[in-house]
Parts: structure tokens; C-alpha cells; sequence
């Protein structure tokens, strides 16, 4: 799918424009896989938005199905950065 293809198809999510701009971010780091391991820690700093704000963003756009939020975890059991996976 190309670029303005998923722009418009993101103006149709019924969500906040944030949860929108976090799309469109995590739509650039995907790559071809459609996949990212991105922490919220990370996207909260580059957005200058709380982690609070990134995480409750993230959890609509799994609502609307725009997104599906798959936890990681390290060797040790220990919670690492979710993977995300656009649909």
C-alpha cells in the first residue's frame, strides 16, 4: 500500500488525531514486514506526548483495529518493547 493510500485510509480511523499521528509513525517504521519493536518510552520522547498518552493512543488504535499489540518479552521473563503489527 503506498503512502497516500495510508493516509487516507487513517483519516477514516474514528480515533484522536494523535492516535492518528502515532500511525502514520509507526506506518514509517515498519518497513515491508508491517512489523515494529519500538518501546512507547521511545515514540513518547520523539513526540514530546506522555507515555500515558502514547500508551492509551496505542490501546484505540488496537480497538479500531488498526493496529494489533503483541507483548515481549526478554530470555529472563522480563518485559521488553511491544511489537506492533499494522493491519
Amino acid at each position: 500500500m503506498n503512502r497516500i493510500t495510508k493516509f487516507k485510509m487513517c483519516g477514516y480511523f474514528d480515533t484522536t488525531p494523535t492516535a492518528k499521528l502515532l500511525y502514520i509513525v509507526l506506518d514509517e517504521l515498519t518497513g515491508d514486514s508491517g512489523e515494529v519493536v519500538v518501546s512507547q518510552r521511545r515514540i513518547s520522547d520523539a513526540l514530546h506526548l506522555s507515555r500515558s498518552a502514547v500508551s492509551r493512543n496505542l490501546r484505540t488504535l488496537e480497538q479500531v483495529g488498526a493496529i494489533r499489540i503483541m507483548p515481549m518479552y526478554h530470555s529472563d521473563g522480563g518485559r521488553a518493547a511491544n511489537k506492533y503489527i499494522l493491519k
